[in-house]
């Protein structure tokens, strides 16, 4: 009974997450009749409604909410205690093949893999950075890091963290045109666009709010939005560590600060079928531990006690 709940939890939060029952059924890699199946069989055993079934999709009740809460906590130990247990009978020795947005390759990849490297010299991070999405199975991939759920196909999908991203120019380049003092403002200054999302031109603020902007420059690499503020080149929206030196130096300022954006989410996305293993816990748990210690990124839930200190 204990392994058809966990299956049936899956499903729900599969459903909840992606809004759909076949896109749920797509993701685990089973038919639609079984993910409905095994969200009625949770719903009975409860004895609550949990989703609502429409023309449009699913959405989860107040009670499914609850319970998908609750079950990505659930699912995500699981997860972990299938790692560390796995990591008592396997070796870190071999390859492990890694795809990470060119975000999470520049600024946040590098310490990981050199610790990797000095503490486990056979363990081998092959890695290919790109802010396209990547199909594990034809890639021969292990596990890809990036901002979207999209293309995970029969894998399984864990939320990482949120990353706190901001409006930001150089303080020459406001003093030459002005600071914002609404959203309405940014309209007429040059935006610094990233390639990751090039048909961007509405910037969304976390209360809902939007503004549109007027693309000047198209940044290739995230190294580029910081050269291209550096240089006065016009605003960009960038991930707030991104810009911490700038900023500390008093040569750039966050525009409208009182007015949050929609932080950019980083998802880990695991290929089908890959079984839990030293090589992935050693890097997993390393690199959760460097999301942890940078600054203006928020953990998931479930990932703060894992990487919390002792005596925290």
């Amino acid at each position: 009974m204990l392994m058809e709940n966990i299956a049936a939890l899956r499903s729900l939060v599969a459903a909840c997450e992606t809004g759909s029952l076949s896109a749920a059924a797509r993701r685990l890699g089973i038919t639609q009749p079984a993910v409905s199946q095994q969200i009625a069989a949770l719903e009975q055993s409860l004895g609550l409604t949990l989703v609502v079934r429409g023309r449009n999709g699913v959405r989860p009740t107040e009670a499914g909410s609850l319970a998908v809460s609750h079950g990505v906590e659930v699912l995500a130990r699981l997860s972990q205690m299938q790692d560390a247990l796995a990591a008592l009978r396997s070796s870190p020795d071999g390859r492990l093949g890694l795809a990470c947005a060119f975000l999470v390759a520049q600024s946040l990849l590098v310490p990981v893999l050199a610790d990797l490297r000095r503490t486990h010299p056979k363990l081998k991070i092959e890695f290919r950075a790109t802010d396209d999405l990547v199909d594990l199975v034809e890639a021969g991939l292990d596990l890809a890091i990036q901002a979207s759920t999209d293309g995970a196909r029969n894998g399984t999908v864990r939320k990482l963290a949120e990353i706190e991203l901001c409006l930001v120019a150089s303080r020459s380049y406001l003093d030459r045109v002005g600071r914002p003092k609404v959203p309405a403002d940014l309209l007429p200054l040059d935006y610094i666009q990233y390639r990751d999302d090039p048909a961007e031109n509405t910037i969304v603020f976390a209360d809902g709010g939007t503004a549109p902007v007027t693309v000047s420059f198209a940044a290739q690499m995230p190294n580029l939005i910081l050269h291209a503020v550096q240089n006065h080149l016009g605003f960009a929206k960038a991930p707030r560590y991104l810009m911490a030196d700038l900023l500390a130096r008093g040569d750039a300022e966050i525009i409208l600060p009182e007015r949050p954006l929609v932080p950019k989410l980083l998802y880990l996305i695991r290929a089908p079928g890959l079984a839990a293993s030293r090589r992935v816990s050693l890097f997993m748990d390393r690199f959760i531990e460097e999301l942890a210690r940078t600054p203006d990124i928020e953990l998931a839930r479930d990932l703060r006690s894992v990487a919390a200190p002792e005596g925290s």
